[in-house]
């Protein structure tokens, strides 16, 4: 039987925005639309130095109402290419200083791509660690116990140097950024078995120092269960917006498929008929308003993207509530290719 560990560590969702800044205030209005079970935006990842003043207001009036907001240092827009490393110092230290109001502030990091040569992914270690050791020294104190440094490298030795000089800081919580990357811009980040171990590594060696673990920019619903069993504390996603766009929508621990065509060329966008995929909410037990109507599903992208936000947290909440029957059934007739290849991160019966 498949089980997720029962104890007192949970994981948590962050809804990451870097992707939409603009449209904070209409996915929160969205959100209410759904009438969802649990609140999806109780976690929010955001990037000060690329959100308008509206949605930075946003982020911090869903603070005051008890979200917990992570600031981004924008290293995905260095990841995509839109910006060097070198320019994002002074610019996110000035916006950190001047928004003391969230819960996490990111150190800037330089994210290894995966056709980074060894000698390229050298120096984006190197870069990290002592650009992340100036940045905190010139943090406000009040800031340094909300600091982020963020774990880059493709083997255990650039993981280990990244390690030593983060615990030196005396962090209380650190990232990990360096999974797979595809894309013409390097844009999506993939759970890769070489990232997962890399990963999980530093899960062990950071809860050994009673430091918690975020990981960065990876999540799909389907791959829930398996950051559990790694004992990660929390993660980001964009991926619930990103597959929006695309026509594609999630239910709880299930893949994505395509709601808006039925025959694609790619796995990927492999679509479904809304008769399998009404058939497939029984199973999950999902139901909020934004899916009731499939037309409106297949013609509204702010419907499929909030619909695919509320799936992420209730993914979340279920493998959190130990429900390892429902769970257990769920991987087996929705998401069996997910099951057979991350159980071996799972304690198994």
């Amino acid at each position: 039987m498949l089980c997720v560990p029962m104890d007192n560590h949970s994981l948590s969702f962050v809804a990451s925005m870097t992707v939409c800044p603009s449209d904070i205030r209409k996915i929160r209005q969205h959100v209410t639309i759904a009438e969802p079970s649990i609140d999806p935006l109780q976690n929010i990842l955001v990037t000060p130095l690329f959100v308008n003043d509206d949605a930075l207001a946003m982020a911090q009036e869903l603070s005051e109402m008890g979200s917990q907001v992570y600031f981004d240092s924008g290293g995905y827009h260095v990841q995509i290419g839109k910006l060097r490393y070198e320019e994002l110092y002074m610019p996110l230290l000035e916006a950190y200083k001047a928004n003391r109001w969230a819960h996490v502030y990111t150190l800037p990091d330089h994210v290894p791509l995966s056709q980074d040569p060894p000698e390229v992914v050298n120096q984006k270690v190197r870069d990290t660690i002592n650009y992340s050791a100036h940045f905190f020294q010139e943090l406000p104190d009040e800031l340094k116990p909300r600091a982020m440094p963020v774990v880059q490298g493709h083997t255990f030795k650039h993981i280990d140097a990244c390690l030593s000089a983060y615990f030196e800081l005396g962090v209380q919580r650190i990232g990990f950024g360096s999974f797979g990357t595809m894309g013409p811009n390097n844009e999506v980040n993939i759970a890769t078995q070489t990232a997962i171990k890399l990963a999980k590594y530093v899960i062990d060696v950071a809860h050994a120092h009673n430091v918690k673990v975020h990981l960065f920019g990876v999540g799909a619903p389907a791959l829930t269960a398996m950051l559990k069993g790694i004992r990660a504390d929390s993660f980001d996603s964009a991926g619930w917006l990103k597959a929006a766009g695309y026509g594609m929508v999630a239910l709880p621990l299930m893949r994505y498929w395509n709601i808006t065509h039925r025959i694609e060329t790619s796995e990927l966008q492999q679509g479904i008929l809304p008769e399998d995929f009404e058939a497939y909410k029984k199973i999950t037990g999902h139901n909020c308003r934004l899916c009731e109507s499939i037309p409106e599903l297949q013609a509204h992208k702010m419907y499929r993207a909030v619909h695919n936000l509320i799936v992420s947290a209730e993914s979340v909440d279920l493998v959190n509530s130990g429900a390892n029957e429902r769970i257990q059934f769920i991987y087996q007739n929705g998401s069996p290719k997910y099951r057979t290849e991350y159980e071996k991160w799972l304690q198994v019966d």
